[in-house]
């Protein structure tokens, strides 16, 4: 099992358990030799292969930290492969090329479930999954495979491949599709022998900030999408930003917000997809609002971005828009985005868990709470349980959520393993 989540302020903590990672010689895999057409993959590449021994290590070291990991250490078993992958996706209409990480556990038997998780919100080309390959965090997520995991991290549109387009950041349509065609396109791999793995159907998603939503997104429109293949067995979502009027006016009720690159991504991101056609002037102050979009071109990591900007709400934010958000016509576009990027609770028939950290004051845990009762409405109590993670932050709840979240899909696992043999 694995966990992680990018989050700058704990990268120190974990720089020590960085050597413990045991690395391997490449290994290249055959292909089919009749020609196949594939729907969404498009090529592959082994970039690093970890020992189990080293794995195991590793979460030896991160068990002093966090003693809930101590379960994981025993069920370390497999040596993993991590393959960048480029596949396809639709973007505004024209199929573009993105990519992702598909990791495997190396074994000649067996078949296995699959998680796909969704990182946090990032702003900088060089820390994408593909991209940050040694950052000590996405390690521990891909080093999740050594215990019987196919383990999927998507880039996102706007990085890696695709480092070409401005991030659609809170973009739900193409979101959901870079996540779902990263699924299809490990299934290509799978079912033509590109890989040496097999695949149990069994398919998991999880996700953190940017990442809880993109997971509820994803769960929701798989569920209602009758052209896939697959199904979902459950999904673990923390801290999403899932109703983004709710965050936008929390990000505006107070004199300052810890996060303005936050404040400022969704604006950027919204003009650029032409989801709102007035001027960024109408938004932000000078001289923000004409240095903006070169903030967000991937050259800058959130707290760069953060320098740059100011926490000052009145100072970065124009007060047309603090006081005409919710009801001047001028700013209609905007509640529109924001009401059709936002997801809302439904009737689940699969497991929903909902984590957030109760003394987070980045995204309010006021947005969990919400989308839970909207759940509970939706006739959906059963199937979805809501966690506060008590005196955490938004940084420090990340870790908690993702190592319990791994746990619960253990636990679901032995059970279906449980109901077969029982069968």
């Amino acid at each position: 099992m694995k966990y992680s989540i990018k989050s700058i302020s704990i990268y120190s903590v974990f720089i020590f358990f960085i050597s413990s990672i045991l690395l391997l010689p490449s290994c290249s895999k055959d292909k089919n030799d009749d020609p196949v057409t594939y729907n969404s993959y498009v090529s592959h590449e082994l970039v690093v292969t970890y020992t189990s021994s080293g794995i195991k290590q590793l979460f030896q070291n991160l068990s002093v930290l966090y003693p809930e990991v101590a379960p994981i250490v025993d069920k370390v078993e497999y040596n993993v492969s991590v393959y960048n992958v480029t596949y396809s996706t639709m973007f505004q209409g024209e199929e573009i090329e993105v990519s992702g990480l598909v990791c495997i556990p190396v074994s000649d038997n067996g078949s296995f479930p699959m998680i796909s998780f969704q990182n946090g919100t990032n702003t900088a080309h060089d820390e994408a999954p593909t991209k940050d390959i040694n950052n000590v965090l996405f390690k521990y997520l891909q080093s999740t495979s050594a215990t019987g995991y196919i383990m999927l991290m998507p880039d996102y549109i706007g990085f890696g491949k695709s480092e070409q387009f401005v991030h659609p950041y809170l973009h739900k349509e193409s979101t959901v599709l870079s996540v779902e065609n990263l699924i299809i396109a490990a299934k290509e791999m799978i079912d033509g022998n590109l890989v040496n793995v097999s695949w149990d159907n069994d398919l998991y998603l999880m996700g953190y900030s940017q990442g809880g939503w993109a997971t509820m997104c994803t769960h929701k429109d798989i569920t209602e999408n009758t052209n896939l293949s697959f199904g979902i067995k459950a999904s673990a979502c923390g801290a999403g930003p899932y109703d983004l009027s709710v965050v936008q006016n929390f990000m505006f009720e107070g004199v300052t917000y810890p996060q303005p690159v936050y404040m400022a991504y969704s604006g950027v991101s919204y003009h650029s997809l032409g989801l709102i056609t007035n001027p960024l002037s109408d938004y932000f102050n000078e001289p923000y609002a004409t240095q903006l979009p070169s903030y967000f071109t991937g050259a800058f990591s959130n707290g760069e971005i953060n320098e740059k900007l100011n926490d000052t709400v009145t100072v970065l934010v124009a007060e047309s828009f603090l006081s005409g958000i919710n009801t001047d016509p001028k700013y209609s576009d905007f509640r529109n985005a924001m009401s059709n990027n936002s997801v809302f609770g439904w009737n689940t028939l699969e497991p929903i868990r909902l984590y957030h950290g109760t003394s987070d004051n980045y995204v309010p845990p006021s947005t969990s709470e919400l989308v839970y009762s909207e759940f509970e409405a939706a006739g959906a109590s059963g199937n979805v349980t809501y966690t506060p993670l008590p005196g955490l932050t938004h940084t420090t709840a990340a870790i908690p959520m993702i190592l319990d979240a791994l746990l619960w899909f253990d636990e679901l696992e032995q059970k279906s393993v449980e109901t077969v043999i029982g069968n």
